[in-house]
């Protein structure tokens, strides 16, 4: 693999899944023109956008829930 597409691998982990996006959209448009050129890059673009999407979901499912009637306990507690 060359250094190019190693640099590409490590600045797609730290964008946004928004920034991904935009990268994507723009090379899907190159790709039009020049199908070689950017075929990789877009491969690599679109693994880092699928390992955020994943990762973002393993933390929503994971997330500790507070009991529905937390509230009210806080409530009954603060007066004695």
């Amino acid at each position: 693999m060359t250094s190019k597409m190693e640099y590409l691998k490590k600045r797609y982990k730290e964008m946004s899944p928004a920034q991904l996006e935009l990268i994507i959209v723009q090379l899907d448009r190159e790709l039009e023109h020049d199908p070689d050129s950017v075929k990789d890059e877009l491969c690599i673009a679109m693994d880092a956008l699928e390992e955020k999407k994943k990762k973002a979901h393993g933390k929503r499912r994971h997330r500790p829930c507070l009991p529905s009637n937390f509230e009210h306990r806080l409530d009954v507690g603060e007066e004695f």
